[in-house]
């Protein structure tokens, strides 16, 4: 049996979509950080279970939302993630067959952007560890970009895709950006705090030519172009962020 997971704060535009997708699931556990758009007047509507958590950092609110599931298989999807249906079966064939050391399966993802799904480059061929037993491991705690960590067990490697519709529009491209960039720069601080953040800031031309060529954006066509661009200026303004941050913090010690 499968719990599928999500957390989640104003996302009920894309759970109209998402959720009925996760309908081969056994339960659906949606964790809510106060949204005020109806997300979870809808999720409870569809047949979810809702659990009103304040928001503790991604790591953390994932591992917690996996802690809510009553099933030991746990599917975690993010509310802009679509599973495909040739992916739910694959995933409960995986279910039904697993070995007693499967402890996990590892999905590739391939980005849509601007209305275009993703079929070469680095956001063709990202794999996420999505499907796996809670009694094996959970998520780590970091406050972004947070991974599945698995204390024991196997893990196998799906087929099918799972879509990531994550920018429905440039203005949710640009809020979404906004918001990973300061919790990206509060993560640097905390992990790398001699890092040099104006020299990272000024690799902009750099870091544009490596997501269009060495990732191979450039034969996604005009979304890879655009792609590339952003990406490029998310990087440019996180360790801008950082430079504010550290300087900030250098202030507040020298007040002292």
């Amino acid at each position: 049996m499968i719990s599928a997971v999500l957390i989640v704060k104003n996302e009920k535009q894309q759970l109209e979509t998402t959720l009925p997708l996760l309908s081969f699931c056994d339960e659906i556990v949606v964790v809510d950080s106060g949204s005020e758009d109806g997300t979870a007047e809808f999720a409870r509507e569809a047949g979810c279970r809702v659990i009103q958590q304040p928001f503790l950092g991604f790591g953390a609110q994932k591992a917690f939302a996996v802690n809510q599931a009553r099933h030991d298989w746990v599917l975690n999807i993010d509310a802009d993630e679509k599973v495909t249906p040739e992916l739910a079966r694959e995933i409960q064939e995986f279910v039904s067959r697993a070995g007693i050391d499967d402890a996990g399966l590892e999905i590739p993802r391939r980005l849509v952007f601007m209305g275009t799904e993703f079929r070469f480059g680095k956001e063709s061929r990202d794999r996420v560890l999505r499907l796996f037993r809670k009694s094996c491991g959970n998520f780590d705690q970091a406050a972004v970009h947070e991974k599945v960590r698995l204390v024991r067990g196997r893990v196998q490697h799906a087929g099918a895709p799972l879509l990531h519709e994550s920018y429905p529009s440039l203005d949710a491209y640009v809020s979404k950006m906004n918001r990973y960039t300061s919790l990206g720069a509060k993560e640097a601080l905390r992990t790398h705090p001699n890092r040099i953040a104006l020299l990272y800031a000024a690799a902009f031309p750099v870091k544009f030519l490596q997501f269009l060529l060495q990732h191979g954006n450039l034969l996604n066509g005009r979304a890879g172009w655009c792609w590339s661009i952003l990406s490029s200026y998310a990087f440019f303004v996180k360790h801008l962020k950082l430079h504010e941050l550290k300087s900030r913090s250098q202030v507040a010690r020298l007040g002292k």
